[in-house]
């Protein structure tokens, strides 16, 4: 018998066998990185209005609450 040709056959049967379990693996990493990345835009979203919310905020810190004026709904939050 011709060991060239069986060892030829082993390598191909275990080639493919490693494609095979690598493509699958392949698939659910493709899979996951949608997850991820879905997750990724919601929280992006949420980070833009907190952004717009703290910027305005920051922006009535500089122009009124620096010059004394406070709004009626600050009053709860002073020291007494």
């Amino acid at each position: 018998m011709d060991w060239g040709v069986v060892l030829a056959a082993l390598l191909t049967s275990i080639g493919g066998i490693i494609t095979t379990i690598l493509m699958r693996f392949r698939k659910e990493n493709a899979t996951d990185h949608a997850t991820v990345m879905q997750a990724i835009n919601k929280i992006g979203g949420n980070v833009e209005r907190i952004d717009s919310k703290l910027g305005s905020h920051i922006d009535w810190h500089l122009q009124e609450a620096s010059s004394g004026q406070v709004s009626d709904r600050g009053e709860k939050y002073r020291a007494k």
